[in-house]
């Protein structure tokens, strides 16, 4: 097949859409040459039939005048034209972008009385610094008539939602918003969102703390119920019943030697410990009539709140009970109680708290008092002791007021502690308390308590001063009760 060179002597003019077709058909004939021999004979009669046409051409015109659309282009030079007109397009649009910028700033130099009578040459010099220079070969290019109007608007458009102008006579930025959003914003509004952030610290760590304290807590579902229609009951008020055993076995389902109904007023702010005399002579349901801590040991707790809730006619919404010997471990925790001991009470507690030690695997005459005084300290060995002394005073009615001095005691003191000792307390509290309460509840729960623990504490008795009388009942001693006064002091107390 013979080159272009030697098709014709003289200079071959032919539609540039053609030669490009042909040129396309021989780079792809060159690169497809391995294929079988009916692709190439396809290509090369393709190439003869264009190169008929080129021959059949007139050779007698005159084609000097020929506009540069007929010329023969080669792929490089075709690839070079498109380039040439891609940066123009280009340029074009920069020279649009520019003529709009020097606008603006023309204009607000006018506006300016430091600025006028200035030149305002600087955008004309910068174009003309970047223009780019056109290509030193001769490859033609085709002229280019580009729209600058039409540039210069879409550069508004994009521009026009800015806030920032040019020049020093910045309007926004040198506004009083500008400048604080430049920095950032506000001192004050900084502070804020600082404050908040830690606010939001705090109580995303409060809610992990306290979902670790109910994870560590004795859920226990509530058994069957007898009675839960008591008359005395008050949406701003609830009543959680606190048991304490001494039982030395913890399997072991014994009578309960502390019973105080503790209730929280939200309406009136005050928290009441009401303690319940274990003596009581009352009825239990479907057991008959005993003391009042035996109904723990006929049904549980559950029973012990019907008999509650029966007798003296009050609504009790929960149970949390704790060992006597854990108890140990709570006052521990907290760090200590102090009381003011009478010498006859410390010397009282010699007793329970050989037993104690006996129990904890402690050495004979462990932390024994031989006098009292104003503001003792006691560890949890002691204030157990304390709590449970019963032969000194007037019996089990001050054993009462010891049990509730020691609680008050234990709460006054959490108050004080910081942050670390808080913590270890409210987990010896948790992992020591069994409760019929769920997770839910239990969650509720600790926020009436965080939000009361400024309330006003008070304490009561069961029955109070004349509403009872001593009596003898199947060869034990009990107090037989009042219960129509018990029941007015209940709802004047905790209910007004």
């Amino acid at each position: 097949m013979p080159p272009f060179s030697d098709i014709t002597p003289r200079q071959v003019f032919v539609k540039r859409e053609s030669i490009q077709d042909i040129s396309k058909g021989r780079a792809y004939m060159a690169r497809k040459s391995k294929r079988p021999a009916g692709g190439q004979d396809a290509f090369k009669n393709m190439y003869d039939r264009e190169l008929k046409k080129f021959q059949s051409m007139d050779q007698e015109t005159d084609y000097s005048n020929t506009p540069d659309d007929l010329r023969f282009y080669s792929e490089a030079e075709l690839e070079a034209i498109e380039q040439a007109k891609r940066d123009a397009a280009r340029q074009a649009y920069e020279d649009a972008y520019l003529d709009e910028y020097n606008r603006v700033r023309a204009g607000v130099r006018q506006n300016d009385p430091h600025r006028q009578g200035q030149p305002q040459r600087q955008g004309q010099q910068r174009r003309q610094s970047q223009a780019r220079p056109r290509p030193a070969d001769n490859r033609p290019s085709a002229p280019i008539h580009p729209n600058n109007q039409k540039y210069a608007e879409a550069a508004r458009r994009k521009h026009s939602g800015e806030q920032v102008q040019f020049g020093n006579k910045n309007e926004y930025i040198n506004s009083g918003k500008g400048r604080r959003e430049m920095k950032g914003g506000s001192a004050v509004g900084k502070f804020f969102r600082g404050l908040f952030i830690i606010i939001l610290v705090i109580v995303l760590l409060m809610q992990l703390l306290i979902f670790r304290y109910i994870s560590l807590v004795n859920s226990v579902e509530t058994g069957d119920r007898l009675v839960t229609d008591a008359a005395l009951y008050s949406k701003e008020v609830t009543n959680i019943l606190l048991i304490g055993s001494d039982t030395r076995d913890e399997e072991e389902r014994g009578r309960t030697d502390s019973m105080i109904l503790l209730s929280i007023n939200r309406g009136t702010k005050e928290i009441t410990l009401t303690s319940l005399m274990r003596d009581s002579y009352v009825e239990i349901p479907e057991h008959g009539w005993d003391k009042l801590n035996a109904a723990y040991r006929y049904g549980g707790a559950e029973l012990l709140m019907d008999t509650v809730e029966h007798n003296l006619d009050v609504r009790v919404d929960r149970y949390a009970y704790v060992s006597f010997f854990s108890f140990i471990e709570i006052v521990d925790a907290v760090g200590g109680i102090d009381i003011d001991l009478s010498d006859e009470e410390a010397q009282g507690m010699t007793d329970p708290m050989a037993e104690q030690n006996k129990y904890l695997g402690n050495e004979k005459g462990t932390d024994y008092l031989t006098s009292g005084g104003k503001g003792v300290h006691l560890n949890g060995n002691q204030a157990l002791a304390y709590a449970r002394l019963r032969y000194v005073g007037n019996a089990d009615f001050e054993r009462t007021e010891r049990q509730r001095t020691v609680i008050t005691k234990i709460i006054d003191r959490a108050k004080t502690l910081d942050p670390l000792a808080l913590d270890n307390f409210l987990k010896v509290c948790a992992k020591n308390l069994t409760t019929n309460m769920n997770k839910t509840e239990m969650y509720v729960f600790f926020y009436k308590l965080l939000f009361s623990i400024k309330y006003e504490m008070s304490q009561l008795r069961i029955p109070p001063e004349d509403a009872y009388y001593y009596g003898s009942h199947d060869g034990q001693s009990t107090l037989d009760l009042d219960l129509d006064a018990c029941r007015r002091e209940l709802e004047e107390k905790i209910y007004k």
